[in-house]
């Protein structure tokens, strides 16, 4: 499977997962004002000024389309963040935990997840050649080790935050769901 379409699949389940062109601006959600998965106080600096008035404000969050959600998907969540190294199935599980739960956190994640496949890496969230090699390590033998391990670690990680008892149904169910498809593309590719 090619690049482009691994990105336009896990843009496609994450906007899903996001509620497509819903706004919502939920005061218990850090991201603030959000629609199709973009959070204005995670992406402002990126956030097309739509309505032309010099501020970048829930305004233009409301007025945000798919394709600018998805100019904003790629240039925060995919680029700087999916490695060409990765296997297709990594890849989409790997972006969508880049909007959530973060690019802060799903480094980590993946650390934790390649040393619960036995391999020995730095949990330091910097994925430099020695996490890459121990991707490739365990992509040789058989990938879907690490996708399960993955899918554990970022519910772990979802089950440790303060705010579990607040969105944790919905971050379970979408931790499965992701699973699900990456697990779909690991067979077809």
């Amino acid at each position: 499977m090619d690049r482009k379409e691994v990105l336009r699949r896990a843009f496609g389940f994450s906007m899903d997962e996001e509620g497509r062109d819903k706004f919502t601006d939920d005061k218990r959600d850090a991201g603030g004002p959000t629609k199709w998965g973009m959070a204005l106080n995670y992406n402002r600096d990126i956030m097309p000024d739509k309505d032309g008035n010099g501020r970048i404000d829930a305004a233009d969050v409301k007025q945000l389309t798919e394709a600018d959600a998805l100019v904003m998907y790629e240039k925060r969540y995919w680029r700087p963040n999916i490695k060409p190294e990765y296997p297709a199935a990594l890849a989409f599980m790997l972006v969508d935990m880049m909007l959530n739960p973060g690019p802060g956190a799903s480094p980590k994640l993946l650390q934790q997840a390649l040393n619960d496949c036995g391999q020995r890496v730095d949990v330091d969230g910097d994925v430099g050649g020695q996490t890459l090699a121990a991707v490739a390590a365990v992509a040789a033998v058989d990938l879907l080790p690490l996708l399960r391990a993955l899918a554990d670690q970022r519910l772990a990680y979802y089950q440790s935050r303060p705010k579990f008892p607040v969105y944790g149904r919905g971050w379970t169910g979408r931790t499965k769901r992701c699973l699900e498809a990456a697990l779909q593309i690991a067979k077809e590719y």
